[in-house]
Parts: C-alpha cells; sequence; structure tokens
C-alpha cells in the first residue's frame, strides 16, 4: 500500500438528486466493474455508474451512483444533480462528510485521490466548481450582501432555484442584488423574497414587486432557525442531520479582531469532521466544518471582470470549544488576526413534488397584507404540566395529553371565528378519537402572536397513530395559506422492557443469561420480542457476546452498554 491513502477505508460516493422528483426510488445499478488499481492510470478511470477499485483485494474506492427516475418537463435541461461523500481519514480515523459536490468535481476529486495513492500527489478542493456565489472586490452594491450570497448557495442546491429557471448561483446571487438595497440582512430576508416577494423581518428591504418566484410555498415552513450560540453541540447535530437529508445550511457567525466586535457574516456550510470514538453530544465530536465563503476570492473580481469567473473555494476550518457566561459554541480562525465565533443556521429543505404547498383558489398567497395561521407547535406529552414538547411514544393506557397551538406568521393581524378539529386515527385510517373546539366570537391574533387551546387528553391501547388538528377548514377568513392549517403528528402506544431482562420478570439476573442460552442452543423459544430484551449490545442479534455482557454486568464489571435500561418495545 502507498502513501497516506492506502491506509484509506472506504469512500461513498452517493448521488442526491435534488429536483422536482418526489421521494426518488433507486433504480438498480449497472453492473458494478472492479478495477486493479496496480494497472490503473488515474486519467482513465472508466465513467462506471458504480465501480469498485480494490488492491490486492483491499477495497479502496467504492462509488455508488443512484439515479434518478425521471424530472418534470421544466426541468429536463436543469435538474440538478449533486453527490455527497462519506470517508475516513487514515491515521486520524476521524469521519468525512461533505456535500454540495456535483458531476465534475466528484471525477477531479476521484482521480486526485487515485493519482494520490499511485503518484503520492497532494489536491486540495479549490475551483471545482463548488456552489459558490462571490462577492465583488469594487463596491458593486453586494459589500453588505453575505446573506443574499449564503442564500443564493442554499436555494441552488436544495433545487428551489432551478424550480424558477435560474441556472447558478451567481445568476440567482445578481438578481437579488438587484431588489435589494445594500445592507445587513440574513437568509431569512432572501428566501422569503425569493418565494413569496417579500420579507418578513428588518434589515435589507426588496423592490416592490420583485422575487415571489414561487409564492404558493409558504418560506416559514422550509427555513429553520437552530441557536447554536447557547447549546451548539447539542443543536449541531440537528444541523448535521439536515445535511444528510438534503437540506442546504448557512451558519451566521460574529467576527472578532484584536479591538473587539467587528461584524457579522454568513457562510454556507457544506460537511463536517468529526471523530466517531466520542458521543455526538461531546464537543470533542466535532472537529472541523467545511464551508464557501463569499468574500473568499472577491479580490479576484475587479477591473470589470465577472464574479462568475472567480475560483469557487471550500475552506476547512478547525472548531474549537468557546465558553464564555451563557455562551456555549465554537469558534474558529478565519486569518491570523481574525476569529469566528458560530451563532446560529438556517436550513432549507430540498425541492420536492412531495412538499405540501397551496392549491386553494382562496388562498391570498400575500403573506404580507394578510395573517397566516401556522399549527405549531403540537404539544403531545405524558405530563399534564409540560407545555414544550412533542412526545412519539407512550405506554398504554395512560393519559397522552394533546394541546395544539397556533401562531401568526403573516404581518397582518389574524381577526375571526376560530373552529378546531382533532382526529386520532389508526394505521387502518380508522377514527379512535375526536374532539372539536369552537370560538363563537371573533379572535384576534397579532402578527408574531400566537395561542394555545385546552390542553385534553386521550388513553390508548399498543398501536400506531396519527394525531391530526385542522384550523379555519371552511375558509371564512381570509389567509395568505390554508394548506399549513393543518398539522399531524405520528406516534405509538408501546410497553417497555429492561434491557437484558430474556424472561420478561422485570429484573435483570442469572436467569435471564440462562434462558439465553437455552435459546441458543434450541433448548427454549423466545416470544416474538425475546430478542429486543435479550440484544444488549445492540447489533441485532442476541448470541454469547450478549451473555458474556451479561455476566461482567452481573459480575460488577462496567460494561459500556445500558443494562437494566427501561426502553420501548419497538
Amino acid at each position: 500500500m502507498k502513501k497516506w491513502i492506502a491506509a484509506l477505508l472506504s469512500i461513498l460516493l452517493i448521488m442526491s438528486v435534488f429536483t422536482s422528483t418526489a421521494v426518488v426510488a433507486q433504480e438498480t445499478p449497472d453492473a458494478e466493474q472492479v478495477i486493479e488499481i496496480d494497472a490503473l492510470d488515474a486519467d482513465t478511470v472508466p465513467d462506471a455508474d458504480s465501480y469498485t477499485i480494490v488492491d490486492d483485494g483491499e477495497t479502496l474506492l467504492e462509488v455508488t451512483h443512484i439515479k434518478e427516475l425521471g424530472v418534470t418537463a421544466a426541468l429536463v435541461d436543469s435538474a440538478s444533480e449533486y453527490y455527497t461523500a462519506d470517508f475516513v481519514l487514515p491515521d486520524s480515523g476521524y469521519q468525512v462528510y461533505l456535500t454540495g459536490l456535483t458531476q465534475d468535481n466528484v471525477d477531479e476529486i476521484r482521480q486526485a485521490i487515485i493519482a494520490g495513492y499511485t503518484e503520492g500527489a497532494d489536491f486540495d478542493l479549490k475551483n471545482l466548481g463548488f456552489i459558490d456565489a462571490e462577492k465583488t472586490w469594487e463596491n458593486d452594491g453586494d459589500e453588505n450582501l453575505c446573506w443574499a450570497a449564503s442564500a443564493a448557495n442554499l436555494l441552488t442546491y436544495t433545487g428551489w432555484a432551478a424550480q424558477a429557471g435560474f441556472g447558478s448561483t451567481d445568476d440567482l446571487f445578481e438578481a437579488i442584488i438587484g431588489s435589494f438595497s445594500d445592507e445587513g440582512g440574513n437568509v431569512d430576508n432572501a428566501t422569503s423574497w425569493f418565494l413569496n416577494g417579500s420579507t418578513m423581518s428588518g434589515g435589507a428591504q426588496p423592490t416592490a414587486g420583485t422575487g415571489a418566484y414561487l409564492p404558493q410555498y409558504s418560506y416559514s415552513d422550509l427555513v429553520e432557525t437552530i441557536d447554536l450560540y447557547n447549546n451548539c453541540v447539542e443543536n449541531l447535530w440537528t444541523v448535521y442531520e439536515r445535511l444528510h437529508n438534503g437540506y442546504g445550511a448557512s451558519l451566521s457567525v460574529d467576527i472578532y479582531n484584536s479591538e473587539g466586535f467587528e461584524s457579522s457574516h454568513a457562510i454556507t456550510l457544506w460537511g463536517f469532521v468529526t471523530d466517531p470514538n466520542y458521543p455526538k453530544t461531546s464537543e470533542e465530536f466535532y472537529k472541523n466544518i467545511l464551508i464557501t465563503d463569499s468574500d473568499s476570492d472577491k479580490y479576484s473580481v475587479q477591473d470589470g471582470k465577472d464574479r462568475r469567473d472567480a475560483d469557487d473555494v471550500m475552506s476547512l476550518y478547525a472548531l474549537e470549544a468557546f465558553h464564555q457566561d451563557a455562551i456555549n459554541t465554537y469558534q474558529f480562525r478565519i486569518s491570523d488576526r481574525k476569529l469566528a465565533l458560530i451563532t446560529e443556521a438556517k436550513t432549507m429543505a430540498p425541492f420536492s413534488d412531495a412538499i405540501p404547498h397551496e392549491t386553494s383558489e382562496d388562498a391570498t398567497l400575500d403573506p404580507v397584507n394578510y395573517p397566516d395561521i401556522v399549527l405549531d407547535p403540537f404539544i403531545l406529552t405524558n405530563d399534564e404540566n409540560d407545555d414544550d414538547n412533542t412526545l412519539t411514544t407512550f405506554l398504554p393506557n395512560t393519559e397522552i395529553y394533546y394541546q395544539p397551538c397556533m401562531m401568526n406568521v403573516g404581518s397582518a393581524g389574524y381577526n375571526g371565528r376560530l373552529s378546531l378539529s382533532v382526529k386520532v386515527k389508526d394505521l387502518r385510517d380508522n377514527v379512535v378519537y375526536e374532539k372539536d373546539f369552537r370560538y363563537h366570537q371573533d379572535v384576534a391574533i397579532s402578527p408574531s402572536r400566537g395561542m394555545m387551546f385546552q390542553k385534553e387528553s386521550v388513553k390508548l391501547p399498543v398501536g400506531d397513530y396519527v394525531i391530526t388538528a385542522s384550523f379555519n377548514m371552511d375558509h371564512n377568513t381570509q389567509e395568505a395559506y390554508y394548506y399549513n392549517n393543518t398539522r399531524s403528528v405520528r406516534f405509538k402506544v408501546r410497553d417497555q422492557y429492561r434491557i437484558g431482562d430474556a424472561d420478561k420478570d422485570g429484573i435483570v439476573n442469572i436467569s435471564d443469561l440462562t434462558k439465553v442460552q437455552r435459546v441458543l442452543v434450541n433448548l427454549d423459544q423466545g416470544d416474538a420480542l425475546f430478542e429486543q430484551r435479550s440484544d444488549i449490545d445492540g447489533d441485532g442479534a442476541v448470541n454469547v457476546r450478549d451473555v458474556t455482557l451479561g455476566l461482567r454486568y452481573l459480575a460488577h464489571i462496567d460494561v459500556p452498554y445500558p443494562i437494566d435500561e427501561l426502553r420501548f418495545y419497538e
């Protein structure tokens, strides 16, 4: 094996298609090619959909192409196709996740990796066609529009820009520049303008009559704000999962120099380097971030040069935990004299036909001049005094408390009657519970304000259920949107068990291990849920290792598994 790349375990490059398709089924891949690297030239790698590169039988690189089955007619010529990469860094064992790659730069990265193995060459992540809207060096009206550049990246990556006919992130960025004053703002300003033609927050404001490319969608349903200033370690996992699920992500940071706070800035997040030796709840889990920055190459865009000709640069920054008073976040050094402190993330859902949107002709599609009532959150809990959580698993025949909440996310106040219907259905679509709430006088809900209905409860047997709340279904009061007047939450009712309690007597002892051993040698039989109770190490199978771990636990030897912990059955 040659150089550091010889220690590379594997790389999985998955093509993610964020276009007008709904959930895309995987097509059977073409026959996979197995290529011996000893006879391989990096420049002559075949453009196969699926292939594996091996050295003496050891897999070095595995590429899997998940194909798109079809797109709408509007996107046949402009479908957005992106790849993600998961791989392990040799020596350190750190895990790398990177997304936003295209067919062109996947090929280049692939060839660079192969060249690194065969020739010992290095490679960087510069000018490989990443999604990276760039500002200009001269003041062309974009000096303060980092938030707009990041929003353009998100809208391009998630497929929304293509739906509106934009061919590149720079094209969209210039449309935003032409519609906004050169002032500070945030991703919300640009995404709400793009979809609905207005902004729902302060800062830079657009020219009237611009934007609104897809007004049937509400930006408040698609863009989520995640606080990273006070509890970054816990909340950063949500951002990580969003990236894995095809969302775009922008980070807001505060820039500090030697004299103190300098400015706020927006960058686009494309990946993480993590240490799998730590749990995701540890601040040691996150090692680096991979980002693009609209300021990274603006120095080259001057003297009449086009921003489209600037290098697209993806940068890797090392994270350092930062704690001060109530602040618990990460910082990273962007230069010798400047630090960036992470404050929040904006994530945007990828486009698909499955995303709910407005279809009623009664809706005004105008959240500036009309109210927009959203049923969110939907409190579902086993505690009558809990006003915050939405739980999804409950014990049978215990009180399940529910409380629908509504928020007016429009810029105009709501004034009208309130009627709300709540139904619980089982998997066969049978209604097992329902209740109606009605107010016989007009109710006023100001913009950015909400109200909570009274808390009610229901008891249910073991099963799978959906609870749905529907508001203003008769459209008596005009709203910008009606589709978001309905909210559903899936939940299940299950019995509990103790991990390691194979015989179901409520305690973990030697009789449980005897039970497992007898089942393993076919002297006894377990019930349908035996494996869930007996699989101590959680590997999906009950075997001798589970017995050994149980013996160590009973001997009071430390075992890194939650034996005797209460769990819900699946």
